[in-house]
Order: C-alpha cells, then structure tokens, then sequence
C-alpha cells in the first residue's frame, strides 16, 4: 500500500492487547501509525519492527464510565466528564495527524471517537474508514428490563448502527456478532469476521497430567463470563475431586460472588500483568470458558490454546463453529454439571487429554497474528478497490 494505515485504541487489555498486536504485525510491511491515550505502565517489550505511535492528550481509563446503575456521584460524573474528555482528545489528535499524513485505511476501535470524525471530519480523499466492533455487547444480549440499562443498551445500538452504516467496512471478531448486527439492520454485505489473533505456539512439552491437577479460569470477573457457572462448578469439583486446585486469573464487579463462597483449593489471583499470568498458565492442565453468550472474542482462550491447555467450553455463539469436540477442546452447555462433567472426563482420560492438548497448538497455530493481518489486509484491499469505483 506504501501510505500509512491508522488503528485508533490502547495498547493493552482484551481489546487494546489485540489492536497493539494487529498494528505490530501489520507494521512489519506497511507505514502503520497509532493513535491512543498515554499508557499508565510502560509498553509491553518492544520489537525491532513497531508501528509509530501518537499519543492523545489523555491518559488510558482504567474503569469503564457508563455503568449499569446510574452513577450520579461526584466520582461517576467526574469519569463521564472524563470521557467525553478523552474522546475530543482522540478526535483531535486524530484530525492533526491527518492534516499531515494520507491515510489509506482508518481503522477505529472506538464508536465514541469514530462517531464526530465521521459526521465531522470524513473526506473521501483520507481514504477507506473502517470499524471495528470488538464488543459483544449489545448485540448479542437481551433488552435489560431497568430503565437506565434499558436506555443505555439502546444508545449503543443506535451509536453503533449510525457508525456502521457511516463507515466502508465493519469488522467484526465472529460471525455470531455479524449476525446479531446483520439483524439490527446493518448490511451484513459490509461486515467481515476476523478472529483474534495469537503468538505463534511456543515449542515446549504439554503441562502432563499429575495427580493433584489444576484448573484455570482467566477473564474479567462478570456474569457475562459465566462467573456464577464457575462457582457451582469449583463446588461440585470440590466434592467429586477434593485435591484439585483452582486458579483464577482476573477482577470485576463478580469477584465478591468467588470471594464470598467459601470454596476450597482456590485462588483468586486479581487482576496480574499478563506476564504474570501467562506463566501462571503455563503450570495449569485445564482453563474454562463458561460464557452464556459468547468465548470467542477472547484473546484468554487462543492464548490457551498456543500453551496447548485443555480447554472447556461451553458451545455458545460461535464456539461450536471454532473448536472442535474432542479434537481441540471440550464443548459443554452452559450449566455447572455438564462443565463438571467435561473437567472430569478430560482428567480421567490421558488419550482425551493428550489429543485434546495436541490439537490446541494446531488451531493456534492457523490463528497466528501475521496470518490475523493478511486477512485483514484483504478486507482493506477489497473497501479500497470498492472505494475508488
């Protein structure tokens, strides 16, 4: 392409880790420039290939401020204030970038930025804009019944729809959330699903089955994530496996609910540095995926997955049509005796458990992020070509 592409997000975390680590690789052939908000910690190690990074007049929010209850304290207000701050910020520095640089792609992760440069700031000649929903919510959840997640819920569908239909393409983590917009009225024609994507598979032995296993569980501690099936099922594992020992990796609203059951041979680890916590994988032997909605988008799972853990799933969204029962993970409905029951027939099995492990490295290893990046480098190339006719 020779000009530069621009992804707008933060480094780190769920998202921010994928658009960092998509801009990387992409940087390896392409002028890639970042606009984001200043980092609190320091950057992850840097490579010898980097994309340029622009950093907005505003540091990274730590907590998101649209909660489900309405926030009406001096603190709430304040993080609103603070967020409608940082999205004139990202504008901004986005807009000065422009004015000295020709984009040929804009890839935004952020509806609340990407919103005012496409009603205010868009041109034809700033090239192809793209969008990129990495949120499951509110596409593939019910209506909530409280007035105010009620019309939160219905503001983002709106936002998101008129961002959408503003932008030359949409990409999205899975089809699951494809359709879920395709039914709320976006054209299914301009959204593309691309997965995460992951390091390539380390080459080391698979963590061998022991006499006292250990089972993970890495997410943000909500019930989105299927935090009250974990509970029910550490219990039941409890009783039926007393030496198993249970590792939760993550923080959130729900971890009260963990805290608070008086579960044995568990630990709580908190929200830790991804180092911290890769290696802390590494030593486990099986790592849940409990969500009641979707597991896909989760960049948790295809870490696991190049460890070559066993992993458990349950068979929501797109799950079914990315793993495979039995051949590269476990899939179980969403309830706490069948995730129980899949723990125990990978623990009991060493034949299941081994080809289960050996086929995580070989679905990783598809899922590679220069692989991630070609993808997306087509989808570009496809808007660009629709563009100029």
């Amino acid at each position: 392409m020779g000009t530069p592409w621009l992804s707008v997000g933060s480094e780190r975390g769920g998202i921010q880790k994928s658009v960092f680590e998509l801009a990387r690789a992409m940087s390896r052939d392409h002028d890639v420039h970042v606009v984001c908000p200043a980092p609190i910690r320091p950057l992850d190690a840097q490579t010898s290939v980097e994309p340029k990074f622009h950093y907005a007049a505003v540091t990274e929010l730590r907590r998101y401020p649209i909660p489900d209850e309405l926030d009406i304290s001096t603190e709430g207000v304040l993080l609103l204030i603070r967020l409608i701050f940082a999205i004139v910020a990202m504008a901004a520095a986005y807009a000065g970038l422009r004015r000295s640089l020709r984009f040929d792609v804009t890839y935004m992760s952020s509806k609340y930025v990407a919103l005012p440069i496409l009603l205010m700031g868009r041109r034809r000649s700033s090239g192809a804009f793209v969008y990129s929903e990495r949120n499951t919510w509110p596409w593939l959840y019910a209506e909530p019944s409280g007035a105010w997640a009620r019309l939160r819920y219905r503001f983002n569908v709106r936002l998101g729809k008129a961002v959408c239909t503003r932008s030359d393409g949409v990409h999205v983590n899975s089809d699951s959330l494809a359709d879920a917009m395709a039914g709320q009225g976006i054209d299914r024609a301009v959204i593309e699903p691309i997965p995460n994507g992951v390091e390539a598979p380390p080459e080391t032995a698979t963590e061998p089955l022991a006499p006292e296993v250990r089972v993970g569980f890495v997410a943000r501690l909500v019930e989105d994530k299927g935090v009250r099936i974990l509970v029910e099922t550490v219990r039941m594992l409890n009783e039926q496996r007393p030496s198993m020992r249970f590792d939760i990796l993550g923080d959130g609203p729900s971890r009260a609910m963990i805290a608070n059951a008086n579960l044995r041979n568990c630990t709580l680890w908190g929200e830790r540095p991804r180092t911290e916590v890769l290696e802390t994988l590494r030593s486990i032997h099986v790592v849940l995926f409990l969500s009641p909605v979707e597991n896909i988008p989760s960049n948790a799972l295809l870490e696991a997955l190049a460890l070559g853990k066993a992993v458990v799933a349950t068979k929501v969204g797109d799950t079914p049509r990315f793993l495979t029962d039995r051949k590269n993970a476990l899939l179980c409905e969403p309830n706490p005796s069948a995730v129980t029951e899949a723990v125990v027939a990978l623990t009991d099995a060493q034949e299941l458990y081994d080809t289960v492990t050996a086929g995580a490295r070989r679905l990783a290893g598809v899922y590679t992020w220069d692989a991630v990046a070609r993808r997306h480098l087509a989808f570009y190339t496809s808007i660009l070509a629709a563009v100029a006719g």
